[in-house]
């Protein structure tokens, strides 16, 4: 910050401020669309505010307004109640957001929102050819791509090498070897695990990376179809898990879970988990000491190939159509996600979806002293195995998983009598949303 311009670090500092008073009820953030060519008004979490601090530092004279907010993380609906009153009053639209939940650009791209700009045109096409299919796919709505994401969250295994070469166990490569060693770590090591299923996004890791249909979009229609043998065969393996303490129903960011197994305890075995995992989980949240933690493959389904994956994330970038800068605003969302790539303790949080600078990124990673060997392969080669055929939607999907599922976990019930109160649950809140369901 102390290198920014005296401008753009008031700028930032008043707009953070006026975020913080208004999560304290003092009020909203007033900001409205640039009305010149070297204006921008920005909406960032507190992840990516690194980024657009170093976008102002380097483009002194932009004057960049940078308001900081959640990010519409884990099914907020902050951008949604924002923008309707944009809408309504005919001003404050930023000219840029960035959002965690990469199904925002569904909704913002249709009415009655129509906030997302088609960035055809804005982004160079040599530069958005540089994305993977599946990333592209996500920002694509009715044949028009609106956003880029800034990073990727495909789903591998993460390993604990230094636990697993203590008690003699191999590293699984398919879910039934997996479903296995749980059941061996059980008997051989209680409290270890090889997993968990308690967090709101666990069905991004266990049921999308095994073609579990839950959100699969078929012309105008939405299908949910919870029971599909893709779905009940998941949950078959899982239950004996969940029974035997091998994959518990607790969330990994919970004070319960670091307590039970994190830190010193240190008894994550294998989890199952996206690429952010890398550190902001393992070093960050439960203090697994350094040279312990690498990443392998995706879980494969016995021998089904190819080889699918889930992902947890994958947070977008949309430009305005309502900005009076969109050259700038274009060149701004250009460098967050092609340009920006800190080393060292100031790096990138997770995975660039853009692929020049994930090689970048995941050389860097390599050489990270926290990973007991490279974690960048395993990632790599996940970044173009997450299934298509989970589309994103316009609703949010977490509070269904978190409130029909995980609460029935913890009170003892099995995911495999779930899973049609889970399709209910969907079926309602896609319908309450527009969607005409299929249900089979």
């Amino acid at each position: 910050m102390r290198l920014l311009r005296r401008r753009s670090v008031l700028v930032s500092l008043v707009a953070t401020g006026m975020v913080a008073i208004a999560a304290c009820g003092g009020g909203s953030p007033k900001t409205s669309p640039s009305q010149s060519s070297n204006a921008l008004t920005v909406w960032v979490d507190s992840v990516r505010l690194p980024a657009a601090q170093a976008y102002a530092k380097e483009h002194p004279t932009m004057h960049v307004n940078i308001v900081t907010f959640d990010g519409d993380g884990n099914g907020a609906t902050t951008l949604q109640t924002k923008i309707q009153l944009w809408n309504r009053t005919g001003n404050g639209w930023p000219d840029v957001i960035f959002s965690e939940q990469a199904n925002d650009p569904v909704w913002m791209a249709q009415k009655p929102f129509e906030f997302a700009a088609p960035v055809k045109g804005l982004v160079p096409d040599n530069l958005l050819s540089q994305w993977p299919a599946p990333s592209t796919a996500q920002c694509t709505i009715n044949g028009t791509q609106y956003c880029v994401q800034d990073n990727l969250a495909q789903v591998v295994l993460w390993v604990n090498k230094k636990l697993m070469t203590q008690f003699g166990y191999s590293v699984p490569t398919t879910w039934q070897q997996w479903a296995a060693l749980g059941a061996k770590v059980a008997t051989e090591h209680p409290g270890y695990i090889v997993g968990n299923v308690g967090d709101s996004f666990s069905h991004w890791i266990y049921l999308w990376g095994n073609q579990c249909p839950l959100e699969q979009l078929q012309g105008d229609k939405l299908l949910i179809n919870s029971t599909d043998a893709h779905c009940t065969r998941v949950a078959q393996l899982l239950d004996p898990m969940v029974q035997n303490g091998s994959v518990p129903p607790l969330s990994v960011f919970t004070p319960d879970f670091a307590r039970k197994y994190g830190g010193a305890k240190d008894k994550v075995l294998l989890m199952p988990g996206p690429s952010w995992y890398a550190q902001a989980l393992f070093d960050q949240t439960l203090h697994i000491p350094a040279g312990q933690i690498t990443a392998a493959a995706p879980l494969q389904w016995e021998n089904e190939t190819p080889v699918t994956t889930g992902q947890v994330g994958g947070g977008p970038w949309i430009i305005s159509k309502h900005s009076k800068n969109l050259k700038g605003a274009a060149d701004f969302v250009t460098y967050a996600t092609t340009v920006f790539n800190p080393t060292g303790k100031d790096a990138r949080a997770g995975y660039p979806a853009y692929g020049p600078l994930a090689d970048a990124w995941l050389k860097g990673l390599g050489s990270n002293p926290y990973f007991a060997a490279d974690p960048a392969p395993a990632l790599k080669a996940a970044a173009g195995q997450v299934w298509t055929g989970w589309n994103l939607v316009s609703y949010p999907d977490q509070p269904v998983w978190s409130n029909t599922v995980v609460t029935k976990l913890v009170a003892g019930k099995s995911l495999s009598s779930l899973l049609q109160p889970l399709g209910d649950g969907l079926a309602q809140a896609a319908q309450a949303s527009g969607y005409t369901v299929v249900r089979q």
